[in-house]
């Protein structure tokens, strides 16, 4: 089955960025160091600002390609970009994300409603969902844009 995506003018990897910076500016501990994010958790929440995109605006925010991997929606370009990290968190000083105004507020909203999540619990969520489902069960992976926007534009547009 062939997917057609609607271009972006984002990458995955710009938007990762932002997401990156938008979880470092978070300090924890007594020596207030920066959370930062893990790999795994900035996968889901690259799936969800996608759903969104699709669900709320109409238009994908990035051009990448989402897959269904074991552990829930993976885009591999940012995926293997980050690898090396495993685990550890993903810490960016500044913002390096080449973004309109529009599309921060638009990405810090994402970040409001999904970034207090663990990386466990977004990856529970999204199992649960039927994009993540039917594409793990195809021969594909590939989450289309189609059953991303199917599947939320009904729950985020209440």
């Amino acid at each position: 089955m062939t997917t057609t995506h609607i271009k972006s003018p984002y990458s995955a990897e710009n938007v990762a960025k932002h997401f990156i910076y938008l979880a470092s500016q978070v300090f924890v501990g007594d020596n207030k160091e920066r959370e930062g994010i893990t790999n795994l958790k900035l996968q889901k929440i690259l799936y969800f600002a996608q759903a969104y995109y699709l669900s709320k605006l109409g238009k994908p925010l990035f051009s990448d390609a989402i897959e269904a991997w074991e552990y829930g929606p993976v885009v591999p370009s940012v995926y293997k970009k980050y690898r090396e990290h495993v685990s550890d968190s993903i810490i960016l000083e500044k913002d390096e994300a080449m973004l309109s105004d529009g599309d921060r507020e638009n990405l810090k909203r994402v970040w409001d409603l999904f970034g207090g999540y663990s990386a466990g619990r977004l990856v529970e969520i999204a199992h649960a969902h039927s994009p993540w489902k039917e594409a793990y069960a195809s021969q594909n992976k590939v989450i289309s844009h189609k059953s991303i926007s199917e599947y939320y534009t009904p729950i985020l547009n209440k």
